[in-house]
């Protein structure tokens, strides 16, 4: 008995009152599945206190099939693997070597901003997971402000500009409801927003109608 796993001791001990018993009538087995998924457990390694009624059944074929081994606590085959297309996981780990102080969240803004993936579709958990694999989950280095390093920026204030746009509320023009956008225009060597204005559309034309705004006010103030 010492040489069985603790988790699949703790499986046993839920399965209990259906392993031990010699014969089930026909839809027994779902009605004692349904009442132990309505009990609490101390899980082992976890918070929650409910196991799914699936995921005992899961337990039970497990249990026919091969005894207490098949309880056993197995490793994913997807360990050590990143769901994250190659192109990105190359941007992650190069943006990640080339500063390993950079944080998740910096990694995410500066593959969003430079076009790599779409605003809010990289999650935090894939990142931390990539890192991890690859031994880089770790911020190194003393515990001061670092400088910051970028891969490309611009050499003086308002040599480049680029833009960005979100999503805005809904407001009543002509009698119908329109869906509005936020542009903003960023200069890329302050990183400061040159100018934001709302738009009823996203199109290159509106954009445009921005960027002769904050010129304007760029002309006015010099």
């Amino acid at each position: 008995m010492n040489n069985i796993d603790p988790v699949a001791l703790f499986r046993l001990s839920v399965l209990g009152p259906i392993v031990s018993r010699e014969r089930l009538e026909r839809g027994e087995l779902q009605l004692l599945l349904r009442q132990l998924a309505l009990q609490e457990y101390a899980i082992p390694g976890s918070r929650r206190r409910h196991i799914g009624e699936r995921t005992l059944q899961t337990w039970y074929y497990a249990w026919r099939r091969e005894g207490v081994a098949g309880l056993a606590s197995r490793p994913r085959a997807d360990t050590g693997r990143s769901k994250l297309p190659e192109a990105v996981q190359a941007a992650v780990l190069a943006a990640k070597r080339e500063n390993p102080q950079r944080s998740i969240r910096q990694i995410r803004l500066l593959l969003e901003s430079a076009g790599v993936v779409a605003r809010g579709t990289l999650s935090r958990c894939a990142v931390h997971r990539l890192l991890k694999v690859h031994g880089l989950s770790r911020i190194v280095g003393p515990a001061v402000v670092p400088q910051e390093k970028r891969s490309f920026v611009a050499e003086y204030a308002g040599s480049i500009w680029y833009g960005d746009v979100m999503h805005g509320p809904m407001f009543s023009f002509g009698g119908a409801r329109r869906k509005t956008y936020l542009v903003s225009l960023f200069d890329d060597a302050s990183r400061l927003v040159a100018h934001s204005a709302f738009c009823l559309s996203e199109t290159a034309l509106e954009i445009e109608g921005v960027l002769k705004q904050a010129l304007l006010r760029r002309v006015s103030r010099a």
